[in-house]
């Protein structure tokens, strides 16, 4: 065992092969290279005033203005949430729709925190994780198969980054434009698009147009920021379960021969079998096998570069996957509650258009930390796929080292206490539903007594 660990340590500190040196270039057909990792969520970030931009530029010494705006509407809005949560005290369903809007809120500028007090670390994980795709890309680039993992991987990031950022888009413009809709066909009130004020505020028709322009504002950011944020790091994670998968396919090729080379095949066989001794072809043997054990170490040198990107991404993602996790949970609870029991039609029509995004939120961090936990796990039998049967001693210990270590528990937590797999998705839904179902009973109870 002692033998295994400095055989480990002695790989990992060894340099680099000069593969992983170079500067990957573009696909010939798919036009995506290894330095497009996270490339446009690193450009969503800087549009939603989180991510500064690298280049010495006028637009750098302004952005942290830019950033402060986004801070002092987003803590308004959250203020005014909490204003009128002591106004109403006592109205349950009022308190606790602006229950939903102002700690929705509050996650994502809990998440905005987190991330501008460490921006280093977050680009440390954009680095590493480019580093190991550009340590796979020569491999890509000569398989077809492992190019398509890798493109699908891309592909998917893109989907995930936007796809959500389209829904919020057409759900948004139904949350800032239905007080004006109000307005229009006959209603005296003079709402606002996310949290309500008294009357001897809104009544001040600057002060009202201010107070609208600033809560919109808010909010537009906050679907960029905080889903921006999740969506950064579900990319990460994919990108990751891409890179896992990309090496376990090179292990299980490990040591094969072309697929035009029959005469290797057949010598192989014949090899096994004992027909034919293979010291009379030392050339081609001892060659291959010097092959076989070069690509098994950048093979351990990879899973240790993953293992590495891997720390890094539970350290920066932690406490905001914690946090969403709270606020989907609850979110979620209570705007099923709303759903079902607010009269307002207009309440009910925002509750029911918003219920799926608490939810999702929850399962796609979920979904891409169990895709990880899975290519990990099939890492440590992928080995058995190589041909490894015949063998020299060293390949073979040095294989058995990487299969072990492989079988090592993996986990990301949200917050240390979470893991990040489907299993905790389910218990998070489960929970979020028995309170709904606690709030529900408690006030047909109460009906009954006032009855």
């Amino acid at each position: 065992h002692l033998a295994c660990l400095s055989c480990c340590s002695h790989i990992s500190q060894e340099q680099s092969t000069p593969m992983a040196e170079l500067k990957s270039g573009r696909g010939p057909t798919t036009g995506v290279c290894a330095d497009d990792v996270l490339r446009h969520n690193v450009k969503l970030l800087t549009l939603g005033g989180a991510w500064p931009p690298s280049e010495r530029s006028g637009l750098r010494r302004l952005f942290p203005l830019y950033t402060a705006t986004i801070y002092f509407c987003q803590s308004a809005t959250i203020a005014m949430g909490i204003w009128l949560t002591y106004d109403l005290w006592g109205d349950v369903d009022e308190i606790m729709l602006t229950y939903v809007n102002t700690f929705t809120l509050l996650g994502g500028y809990i998440k905005l925190i987190y991330f501008s007090r460490d921006v280093r670390g977050y680009r440390e994980l954009v680095s590493i994780l480019r580093d190991v795709a550009r340590e796979q890309w020569p491999y890509c680039e000569n398989d077809a198969k492992l190019m398509a993992i890798f493109t699908g991987a891309y592909r998917k990031g893109l989907w995930l980054t936007f796809g959500p950022l389209v829904y919020l888009n057409i759900l948004g413009p139904t949350w800032f434009f239905m007080p004006l809709i109000l307005r229009a066909f006959g209603s005296e009130e003079r709402l606002l698009p996310f949290v309500n004020l008294r009357e001897s505020v809104t009544n001040i028709f600057p002060l009202y147009v201010a107070i609208y322009v600033v809560q919109v504002y808010c909010m537009f950011f906050w679907n960029i920021i905080s889903v921006g944020l999740d969506m950064f790091f579900v990319t990460s994670m994919v990108h990751v379960a891409a890179q896992l998968k990309i090496l376990n396919e090179r292990l299980s090729n490990l040591g094969e021969d072309p697929p035009h080379d029959d005469y290797g095949a057949v010598l192989d066989r014949q090899i096994m079998r004992g027909f034919v001794n293979p010291q009379k072809w030392p050339f081609s043997r001892d060659g291959r096998r010097r092959d076989m054990y070069e690509e098994l170490r950048n093979c351990i040198k990879t899973h240790q570069h993953i293992l590495s990107s891997l720390k890094t991404l539970q350290r920066v993602m932690s406490p905001v996957a914690m946090t969403q996790f709270l606020c989907s949970a609850s979110g979620a609870c209570i705007t099923l509650f709303q759903a079902t029991f607010n009269p307002e039609g207009n309440s009910t029509l925002k509750c029911l258009i918003f219920l799926p995004l608490p939810a999702f939120q929850i399962f796609i961090y979920c979904w891409a930390g169990h895709e990880i936990v899975y290519q990990e796990e099939l890492l440590s039998v992928s080995g058995y796929g190589s041909a490894w049967v015949g063998a020299s001693r060293r390949i073979s210990v040095v294989l058995h080292i990487l299969m072990c270590n492989a079988q090592k528990p993996l986990r990301l937590t949200a917050g240390k206490f979470y893991p990040v797999n489907r299993d905790t998705f389910v218990t998070l839904i489960n929970a979020s539903y028995t309170f709904y179902t606690l709030m529900r009973q408690t006030r047909d109870q109460g009906s009954t007594v006032q009855t």
